[in-house]
């Protein structure tokens, strides 16, 4: 019996409009698979504030298919060491399309280090993987992610209050080390020397770990 055939990609056309479907607008992509960019975040809320985004215009993380998860999870991989290398252990978080400003995939990645913090009043639902998440898109619509524990991801409902506690306590404990959030348009001012030194680092960390 012959191998079976996974199914063609469909691949979602370019937004004119999206601010991620447009290459050179991307300022500060840190590296690139066939399908992923890693790039620095505009308005970084800490320095090391990375985003992981998928080339193609999927508009989240629940609607990028099967045949991408493999890379996907590489490129994770990837960001993952560079962060442990150059600051701490990341926490990973994504809006899903609830509460998105662009709306297009877009993974957070922030090295926070070892938060531990006890999300279970918030009723999680397990995802370790990129399945997990496509199945509750597909049954359930919105969501919102955050990881804390490597491989570990944890779907939430999309329900304000619910987001803002979440949110709130993430905000509550990285703040002790990393200070008080600001709003986007401060991030962008303060930010650049924080892009500066990401990028810097990277390419320590590229011919270290090439």
């Amino acid at each position: 019996m012959g191998l079976e055939q996974q199914p063609a990609l469909e691949v979602p056309q370019p937004r004119a409009d999206c601010p991620f479907c447009v290459r050179q607008d991307l300022a500060h992509i840190l590296t690139e698979s066939q399908s992923f960019f890693l790039l620095v975040d505009h308005a970084p809320l800490i320095e090391g504030h990375l985003l992981l985004v998928p080339k193609a215009h999927y508009s989240c993380y629940g609607t990028v298919p099967a045949q991408l998860e493999a890379e996907f999870l590489q490129m994770k991989a990837r960001a993952d060491e560079f962060l442990r290398w150059a600051y701490r252990q990341p926490v990973f978080f994504e809006h899903g399309i609830f509460r998105q400003t662009v709306f297009h995939a877009h993974l957070h990645c922030f090295p926070f280090g070892q938060l531990q913090l006890d999300l279970a009043a918030y009723h999680p639902h397990p995802a370790p993987t990129l399945a997990e998440i496509r199945e509750w898109y597909a049954q359930h619509g919105q969501y919102f992610y955050f990881e804390q524990t490597p491989g570990a991801g944890e779907l939430f409902l999309p329900e304000e209050m619910r987001y803002f506690s979440v949110l709130g306590a993430l905000r509550k404990e990285a703040a002790v080390t990393h200070g008080a959030w600001s709003p986007p348009a401060e991030r962008r001012e303060n930010g650049r020397p924080k892009i500066a030194s990401v990028v810097q680092k990277w390419q320590a960390f590229a011919q270290e770990h090439p």
